[in-house]
């Protein structure tokens, strides 16, 4: 262990270098006890060394960051100082409240601090996040106290809400509204990484001692991609043009499902779409950050737009100031509930098994058929990491394929015919 002194402030935090073993202590000159510890991860922990009659204890105030700071960590010594000079032991007490930490308030510290400590994650995922674990880990493990949660009680959680033990169909706090709540490995899968991630996020800022839900196995996520032809595309878009002009719908979610197939943008992104965002003269969409999924990583989103979608957004140019681009019929937000216009027009368009999301799959399929590299189209779609685009790899003609056949046709021609012949001898696998 290595130890040094001087003043903590945040220069001396930042600076001081992060150890390849052990730890590094950083003694306050100022505020005797005070300390620092950097671990060989990088992080960095504010704690006080004390004595309490005959006891010496080192009790640990926080993570550097959010909430802790140099200055508020320094305060917290001196407060946590004085409760020991009329002979409490805030160490200990803390451990109290530690182990006392329910699961339910432990959900509540994490929806109510967390969002500070990511910056990076969307309102959106948070609330998401949140709907998890309220309806689905709350009534199962709500009044346990949260260190004593077994990895056994953590599975049958998971198990239970597989089953849809938790499912429940209710009045919702919106007007007129009904709150459906299902179970299955879909959402059980979703809630086991948000339990997971809320555990982590405990272990990290000392609320919890251990994280029971990582060791929790499911299997893997079924793969359900859908790729649209060009001849179905055109009929969802004849099945669109139909549904409106019936009046079925509301021409906006029309515009919003053509503007998903010709951008391949999340819907999320389109829905919520404002004129801000719109720029015209450089044919893009321009999305910050935090309205984009991969936006703590890429910044913001730009989507190219073609003709036809600047066409939609042309007619739909509105005659005074509006925000949305897409705007509620009723209250001041933008549309929601796009997927009951969505099956009319697969239905007119005799569609089965397509899902919103799908129309992404497919302009990503269409894009790799007309000759875009991998990489290409991990761009138009505002993937994180250029690996994602690979599950569209098999639409292309394989370039892996054609480069080693210029290869072998170079070191031992053979012709088409007789490649061919080889092929069918060859076992299925």
């Amino acid at each position: 262990m290595q130890s040094r002194k001087a003043r903590i402030t945040k220069r001396t935090v930042d600076a001081t270098p992060v150890p390849a073993a052990g730890e590094t202590r950083v003694w306050d000159t100022d505020l005797k006890g005070f300390f620092l510890r950097v671990y060989p991860t990088g992080r960095r922990v504010y704690a006080l060394k004390y004595r309490l009659g005959p006891l010496q204890r080192i009790y640990t105030l926080g993570v550097h960051g959010s909430p802790f700071t140099p200055e508020s960590a320094r305060d917290a010594a001196e407060n946590a100082l004085r409760r020991v000079a009329v002979g409490e032991d805030p160490a200990t007490e803390k451990k109290a409240a530690r182990e006392a930490l329910t699961v339910s308030a432990l959900i509540d510290r994490y929806l109510e601090d967390g969002p500070a400590t990511k910056p990076g994650k969307r309102a959106s995922t948070w609330e998401n996040d949140g709907s998890n674990l309220k309806r689905h880990i709350r009534p199962l493990l709500g009044r346990k106290v949260a260190n004593t949660v077994t990895k056994a009680e953590a599975a049958k959680a998971v198990r239970d809400i597989t089953v849809g033990k938790t499912a429940v169909d209710e009045k919702s706090e919106k007007k007129r509204g009904r709150a459906i709540v299902t179970g299955g490995a879909g959402v059980a899968r979703r809630t086991l990484t948000t339990t997971a991630a809320m555990f982590a996020w405990g272990l990290e800022h000392g609320l919890v001692t251990a994280n029971p839900f990582t060791s929790v196995k499911l299997s893997a996520a079924p793969v359900r991609e859908r790729f649209l032809s060009r001849e179905e595309a055109g009929r969802l878009l004849d099945g669109l043009n139909d549904t409106e002009a019936a009046g079925e719908v509301n021409p906006a979610f029309c515009d919003a499902i053509r503007l998903l197939l010709l951008t391949g943008a999340r819907k999320t992104e389109i829905l919520g779409l404002r004129w801000s965002e719109v720029d015209i003269e450089r044919r893009l969409l321009v999305l910050p950050p935090e309205r984009t999924k991969a936006g703590g990583q890429n910044g913001e989103r730009r989507i190219t737009l073609s003709p036809p979608a600047l066409e939609i957004l042309a007619k739909r140019r509105p005659t005074k100031a509006a925000q949305f681009v897409f705007p509620a019929t009723r209250g001041d937000g933008h549309i929601v509930g796009v997927r009951r216009a969505f099956a009319k027009a697969c239905g007119r368009a005799g569609l089965e098994g397509v899902r919103i999301h799908d129309l992404r799959h497919s302009f990503a399929s269409f894009a790799v058929a007309d000759g875009a590299s991998l990489f290409l189209v991990g761009k138009l779609l505002g993937h994180a990491s250029a690996r994602t685009a690979e599950r569209y790899a098999h639409l292309s003609g394989d370039p892996l394929q054609d480069a080693a056949a210029v290869i072998g046709q170079k070191l031992m021609p053979v012709d088409d015919r007789k490649a061919n012949d080889i092929v069918k001898l060859l076992p299925r696998a």
